[in-house]
């Protein structure tokens, strides 16, 4: 069971504004590249096929924020961490953390994101438990884990 994952990104020059930081926007675009990556690394994908006799879910945020601390610059590397902070029964809640190559803390996301199916009747989509085929691989993090601690 997995609850941690973490993969290394660069700053594009796409992603900076007008003082070469990058603009708080992006922020979320990395937490949902993290987020996939998560998934990826268990066997799934946000958009993955169901294995034959499992239901196709979905996956939409129901709610995304970010505290932004110091400022990550074009071309510089830095460290996404993505931690599970809980799985409810219909929702998934993730912690994810932008470090700097010194160790300082850029910028921290959550993002919470709601098992769903579309309705054949009403082509609506409707919040559902979570299958377990996810269950049995994700795991919310230890609550120490969870922490935010001054500097890694």
């Amino acid at each position: 069971m997995s609850h941690r994952f973490i993969c290394t990104e660069r700053v594009q020059f796409s992603d900076t504004d007008m003082a070469g930081i990058v603009h708080f926007s992006n922020f979320f675009r990395y937490m949902e590249r993290v987020e996939h990556a998560f998934f990826r690394s268990l066997g799934f994908s946000i958009v993955d096929p169901p294995a034959q006799g499992d239901e196709r879910v979905g996956w939409p945020r129901v709610h995304a924020s970010c505290d932004y601390f110091a400022p990550l610059r074009f071309e510089e590397e830095f460290e996404c961490e993505l931690l599970v902070e809980e799985v409810r029964t219909k929702v998934i809640k993730h912690l994810i953390r932008f470090w700097k190559a010194d160790g300082e803390l850029a910028a921290e996301g959550r993002i919470t994101a709601a098992c769903v199916r579309k309705d054949p009747g009403t082509g609506k989509m409707k919040a559902i438990e979570i299958p377990q085929r996810f269950r049995d691989k994700i795991q919310a993090a230890p609550h120490d884990e969870l922490r935010r601690p001054e500097k890694k």
